[in-house]
């Protein structure tokens, strides 16, 4: 995702010392989390209504709003909140009832995750966690929410085992890195058949998932892996990866990494290697921060995928109306993807909500959820669907490229979707 409003000096600090969003490290989880149910509680039991009043429904999410990760990722609960202060001005909430969210900050630290999490679920008693942001850190908690009933909506991971199989209480909210992969891997099959290429990918679960969608879009094509690199979330320089992708022949690259280390690859290539080489990356790269690192020109014709609109795509209805929300409504943050992302799920929370009618409980809110079929919010490209076998709303996404120092989406879009009914 794209932002705006941060100083190059914090974005690169930001981006060096920790993996990004949709890129952050997978993993079991953690050592010492939280397992067991607390005391009372009943997996999504019939007439559950914590914390749900007459006039109120509390809402959790974790994700860092301290210390320089807080420069990137704190504008997503800005505009999660932006968007539940406009429902409640506008509309009254939802069935009367006014949406509060408590922002947890966990630093993008398992450890503080788990503290953060067990305060909101056993302190605050949420109803629901919504868009808690991480792999590793979400890792760290996945069962003790599962344990605890609790909803755990819209996820800001799409590490593949987090949502198959599904899990009744666990929504995904952002694509499958399995899907993303496979989009990557069809594109090369389509346009560059017979081609050899190199793979960068994360030494993480995002680089596995990544690497395994790769192979199932090339599946019946002539491509040729000839070789595979990794580097972890927070390396910044992969030109030793770079140069050994080119020594060993590769006509194509795909990058199944973050913005840094994508950005590397690319600007190595370029400048160091003077190797006009195609390169596909991950959809995790799609933002201005990428193409600030790599540099523009370099940038230039690198394909991904991408599942909504960009915030600079100020000519359509929805981007006018998020803009204004957040002015309104958080007029000290900019505008930019990670208040868009914010909003989107905040907006897909509302609709579950509005669907699981008045007599609100949480078995109530993830049944609604599976009910959702061809539904598009405000920014989306494509629709979402969901079912009690699919908890994945994102499952179509476009192709996209740089051209003139923006992400531009062209063709139609690829269709993974497992909801079909």
């Amino acid at each position: 995702m794209k932002r705006f409003g941060f100083a190059p000096l914090m974005i690169l600090a930001a981006l060096t010392a920790i993996p990004l969003l949709m890129a952050a490290c997978g993993g079991n989880e953690e050592a010492g989390a939280p397992t067991t149910a607390s005391p009372g509680a009943s997996p999504t039991a019939v007439g559950d209504r914590t914390g749900v009043t007459d006039t109120q429904i509390l809402l959790g999410s974790t994700l860092p709003l301290s210390q320089t990760v807080a420069a990137a990722y704190a504008p997503v609960g800005d505009g999660m909140k932006a968007y539940f202060d406009y429902i409640n001005d506008t509309e009254g909430g939802v069935y009367g009832r006014k949406i509060k969210v408590i922002l947890g900050d966990d630093h993008m630290n398992p450890p503080d995750t788990v503290e953060v999490t067990r305060k909101l679920v056993e302190q605050d008693k949420v109803f629901a966690i919504v868009a808690a942001l991480g792999d590793e850190t979400h890792a760290a908690v996945l069962q003790y929410l599962e344990d605890n009933g609790v909803p755990d909506m819209f996820m800001a991971t799409g590490v593949h085992r987090y949502t198959e199989p599904p899990v009744k209480t666990r929504f995904g909210g952002i694509p499958d890195y399995l899907i993303e992969g496979r989009m990557l891997g069809k594109y090369v099959a389509d346009h560059y058949n017979g081609a050899k290429i190199g793979i960068l990918r994360e030494n993480n679960e995002y680089g596995v998932d990544g690497l395994n969608g790769v192979n199932m879009g090339l599946e019946g094509s002539d491509v040729q892996i000839v070789a595979d690199e990794k580097c972890e979330a927070t390396t910044a320089d992969v030109t030793a990866q770079t140069q050994r992708i080119k020594n060993a022949g590769a006509e194509v690259i795909i990058s199944v990494a973050g913005p840094v280390g994508s950005a590397s690859l690319v600007k190595v290539a370029r400048e160091v290697l003077a190797w006009d080489v195609p390169i596909l990356v991950s959809g995790v790269d799609v933002s201005d921060i990428f193409i600030w690192l790599a540099g523009a020109e370099n940038a230039e014709g690198v394909i991904s995928v991408v599942f909504g609109h960009q915030v600079y795509e100020t000519d359509l209805p929805g981007i006018q109306k998020h803009i204004e929300i957040v002015k309104k409504y958080a007029p000290n943050v900019d505008p930019s993807n990670f208040t868009l992302y914010g909003a989107v799920t905040a907006e897909l929370m509302v609709e579950s909500l509005k669907r699981a009618g008045p007599d609100l409980t949480r078995e109530k809110l993830v049944d609604a959820a599976e009910t959702i079929r061809d539904w598009m919010c405000s920014v989306c490209m494509t629709p979402i669907n969901m079912s009690p076998t699919d908890h994945r709303p994102f499952e179509v996404e476009v192709y996209n490229k740089v051209e003139g120092g923006k992400w531009v989406a062209f063709g139609e879009p690829v269709d993974f979707e497992t909801t079909k009914d």
